[in-house]
Order: C-alpha cells, then structure tokens, then sequence
C-alpha cells in the first residue's frame, strides 16, 4: 500500500526539469501585432454573429405566430 502511494505522490509532483516560465507553447510562438488585426477574421465573425441573431429573431418570430395561430385555433 506504501508503495502504490510513493509511485502515485511521484507521479502527481511536478517535475522540477520543466518550469512553466521557462517553456513556451507551440501555438504561441510569436506574439500577435494589435496595430495591424486580422481583417478577414473579424468580418467573419462579425457576420457570421449578424447572422446567428437574424436567424434567432425570424425563429423567434415563426415561433410567436405560431403561438397566436394556436391559441386563436384553441379558443374558437
């Protein structure tokens, strides 16, 4: 039982070779320029966020006549 302990505490210690500050991620190798955005990935976020709320403003606007079109049908 001691021994499966050592071997879980060893395998949980953070290593003291690897230190986060010292090492670098692979995706961030270079740090991004403010001065000059990515144009086209703003645009197609921008649209593509114009876009989601179009089409969760007609949803929302099918789903409230159908809910007038069902309540008028109910009453008579």
């Amino acid at each position: 039982m001691a021994a499966a302990l050592r071997a879980a505490k060893r395998f949980l210690q953070v290593s003291s070779k690897v230190t986060p500050t010292l090492s670098r991620s692979a995706f961030q190798a270079e740090r991004k320029d403010s001065n000059n955005p990515n144009w086209i990935a703003v645009g197609l976020s921008l649209s593509s966020t114009v876009l989601l709320w179009v089409m969760l403003i007609r949803h929302h606007n099918y789903e409230l006549a159908e809910y007038e079109r069902r309540k008028t049908e109910q009453g008579s």
